[in-house]
């Protein structure tokens, strides 16, 4: 059957958003307030809004009290026809000057987040989009993705991805409107805003774990009552935290992006030789649409996955001392999400394996041990037996370096003997110093050999465990030259 594209209309939207980013005066409208009638110059800046104004300078001491808003204050900002509403907590006044004549107060600051109506509960049981500036660059390269295209009524075609949030169903893409990029999210069942908040942000997880890079600067959320999603009823801004753009995704449908550096055999019109071209491609496949739902909805659903998730990327751009650490973090609250939602039959990891001896050994030798204290006549200051007692009570705890490595063996990934190690390493990198100086090269490559080790074995776990078959990439290969490190592996693995 011949697939039928369907139709959005995004650039009325855009247009809705780009009107709101040009500079403009507002009056604040909020009487019984210092600064009420006074105006503010506002413009769009960097991750939020700007805003210039002035007003009386009260006699007395000078708090700066009356520039402020109460956090849960409803401030409004009225232009001639439009009408923009801010919590004061979202109102930041960050500098404070005076004019020549001292009659005048002169401060600007931030505004981070507002909307076309006072109510954000207008939002709900709507459809909802959100739009997320990118500038000159493309968000994500959406070809690497299975997926589909709709048409605009100016018979544009557009890619986009459809994904499936806890039977939500939503449509990812890029929109390109002059020179400028935007991230769009799409939810096409209706929803209430704080469910669409959550699921885009896991949304963009899950593009930040492929493909590296965590889009999450900015946003604007528009909302229509038309599943044709034409026309906005309301819009809302939304200063969110910093993207973290590392480059370092697992996953890519083009060899030669990981194998720029090799000169393969070349036929006599200079065309790479089919045999190696075919083996280069083997296995490359689509990034899969159920699997990146998958993903979405565990990150979405699981505040666990989530958080190793977020570990994972912010990771990549962290100094050693911290990534190597994150990535533990990150295997640990996989290992949780593993041992209590997916494993139905929990082998014992304990060294003794039968609880009630361990129980007993554990009991004697807390007996033991009050009994030092006693007969030694020990005061509480010198001798703090509630601390020693709760160590003892883990005497029978299992390695941690085994408990990492259960989620493996339980998704059925085999580990080298390498990989293991690396396990073990856990409190060396978690609790101590491994660089001695600066200089100490050899500790550095060390390092980062066991960081982009944790990057594959982490990334492994999360597509696994969302169901996903194919091609990843090995950094530990692909940065050999950085380690210094002969490994003989291929660039791109299959799991």
């Amino acid at each position: 059957m011949t697939y039928q594209p369907i139709e959005k209309n995004i650039e009325t939207s855009l247009d809705k958003v780009l009107e709101l980013m040009n500079p403009a005066n507002f009056e604040v409208k909020l009487p019984g307030h210092h600064l009420h009638e006074r105006i503010f110059e506002v413009t769009k800046g960097d991750r939020q809004y700007e805003f210039n104004s002035s007003s009386k300078i009260l006699k007395g001491v000078q708090t700066d009290n009356e520039i402020q808003f109460d956090g849960k204050t409803i401030v409004e900002l009225k232009k001639p026809k439009f009408r923009l509403f801010s919590q004061g907590k979202h109102i930041l006044v960050n500098r404070i000057s005076y004019n020549e004549e001292w009659t005048e107060k002169i401060f600007s600051g931030s505004i981070s987040s507002f909307s076309t109506t006072k109510h954000f509960n207008e939002f709900d049981g709507n459809f909802l989009r959100m739009i997320i500036p990118c500038g000159e660059k493309e968000p994500f390269n959406i070809h690497q993705f299975q997926r589909r295209y709709f048409i605009t009524p100016n018979k544009k075609s557009t890619f986009f991805l459809t994904i499936t949030i806890s039977s939500t169903d939503f449509h990812l893409f890029n929109y390109k409107l002059g020179g400028e990029y935007y991230l769009i999210i799409d939810c096409i069942n209706k929803l209430k805003l704080q469910e669409f908040q959550k699921k885009c942000f896991n949304v963009l997880l899950s593009l930040g774990f492929i493909n590296g890079n965590l889009i999450h600067d900015e946003c604007y959320i528009l909302a229509y009552d038309k599943a044709s999603m034409i026309a906005p009823m309301n819009i809302s801004y939304n200063s969110m935290r910093v993207s973290v753009q590392s480059n370092q995704g697992v996953f890519t449908t083009n060899p030669f992006s990981v194998n720029s550096d090799i000169d393969f055999p070349r036929d006599e019109k200079g065309i790479i030789k089919k045999e190696y071209n075919d083996k280069l491609y083997k296995d490359i496949i689509d990034f899969p649409e159920d699997v990146f739902s998958n993903m979405t909805t565990l990150f979405y659903e699981q505040e666990k996955m989530q958080r190793a998730a977020l570990l994972y990327i912010q990771g990549h751009v962290s100094s050693l001392e911290m990534r190597i650490p994150n990535y533990y973090v990150a295997i640990e609250a996989i290992t949780g999400y593993v041992s209590s939602q997916l494993t139905l039959e929990k082998k014992s990891l304990n060294p003794i394996k039968d609880k009630k001896l361990a129980t007993e050994l554990i009991n004697q030798i807390k007996e033991i041990t009050k009994k030092l204290k006693e007969d030694n006549g020990v005061s509480d200051e010198n001798f703090q037996l509630e601390i020693i007692e709760k160590n003892i009570a883990k005497l029978n705890a299992p390695p941690n370096a085994d408990k990492l490595s259960e989620s493996f063996t339980f998704l059925g990934i085999e580990l080298t003997s390498e990989q293991k190690n690396i396990l073990k390493e856990r409190n060396r990198f978690l609790h101590g110093s491994f660089l001695k100086t600066i200089d100490d090269d050899k500790a550095f490559r060390e390092a980062l050999h066991c960081s982009l080790r944790l990057h594959f074995m982490i990334a492994i776990l999360i597509l696994k465990i969302a169901g996903f078959s194919g091609k990843i990439i090995n950094y530990a290969e692909l940065w050999s030259h950085m380690t210094e490190r002969t490994l003989n592996e291929e660039r791109l693995v299959k799991i």
